[in-house]
């Protein structure tokens, strides 16, 4: 059960005084059952002048504040510390057949299958064609045990698509992703979420942080991590399983977690509005590594 901690910071820098912003961040710790926060903090600077946390529809912590000061300068840090595990995946040929998985969805009679019925539908950022549904059915043959269907569908993406930073914009829907075969940890989630939701299987989108290694004789370079996004699908008897496309791997010990949602809108770590501002330079830096406690 490795130990991280976290330092994640976003530094906005403008041409112009900002008169006044309205931040939500997606960056407060959720308690997940295969993790624990030990710690968490944040620094916001200017300090805001009203601020209010409180839990969006999907249970994730939400931070919402405003900033009523002139400033040219916006910082925003948050630094953690978790403690992490893995947890048992399926067995191969061991869970439900995905059909019957959709079935039981179309009338939800628990709170369970109620909460997982509302990631089965298209959302904004995750919209398919039949594009998509044709793809995923390569996986997805006729009584097919889901678990085993969606792990192959995660190994397909990984294996048709390319890691390929720029390629893709914010809002690039599933077929879109599907045509090009390039993008980023966000494209390759949003994809296998269009699959998986086109045969009417729940799918939701997870924002956290990858435990990153350095290539063999280099040193790790402090900041140099990123935001990371991969998926979950409701495996009835078992539960939701982390699948991440981008490194044809299950979410564990290295996964971390922060929110999850539809798609990445949901989530988003930092979004805001602001008035005046001008031009502005962005930096944000991602500091993973396990630590002792």
């Amino acid at each position: 059960m490795p130990i991280y901690q976290i330092d994640h910071e976003t530094v906005y820098d403008y041409s112009l005084p900002v008169l006044f912003s309205n931040h939500l961040a997606h960056m407060l710790p959720r308690s997940v059952r295969r993790q624990k926060w030990l710690s968490h903090s944040i620094e916001v600077d200017p300090n805001p002048t009203i601020q209010q946390e409180r839990l969006d529809i999907y249970g994730n912590k939400v931070l919402a504040f405003s900033i009523e000061q002139e400033h040219k300068h916006f910082r925003f840090k948050t630094t953690g510390i978790v403690d992490v595990q893995a947890e048992e995946p399926p067995k191969q040929g061991d869970t439900m057949k995905w059909e019957d998985v959709a079935k039981i969805l179309e009338r939800p009679k628990s709170a369970e299958t109620l909460d997982a019925a509302m990631y089965a539908y298209a959302s904004p950022f995750a919209k398919f064609e039949e594009s998509v549904r044709n793809y995923a059915l390569e996986s997805f043959e006729p009584s097919r045990p889901i678990f085993d269907a969606a792990y192959e569908l995660m190994t397909r993406i990984y294996t048709d698509c390319k890691y390929t930073p720029g390629a893709t914009t914010i809002g690039a829907q599933p077929q879109e992703i599907l045509r090009g075969r390039k993008g980023v940890c966000q494209d390759f989630a949003h994809l296998m979420i269009g699959c998986m939701r086109s045969l009417h299987l729940p799918c939701r989108y997870v924002s956290g942080y990858l435990h990153t290694h350095p290539c063999e004789g280099q040193p790790k370079l402090v900041g140099a991590d990123a935001t990371h996004a991969w998926v979950s699908t409701y495996v009835p008897g078992h539960g939701w399983v982390e699948l991440d496309p981008t490194n044809n791997v299950l979410g564990g010990d290295e996964h971390i977690v922060l929110a999850w949602g539809r798609d990445f809108g949901d989530v988003s770590p930092l979004k805001g509005v602001i008035t005046g501002g001008g031009d502005h330079t962005l930096k944000v830096s991602v500091n993973v590594d396990t630590t002792s406690y």
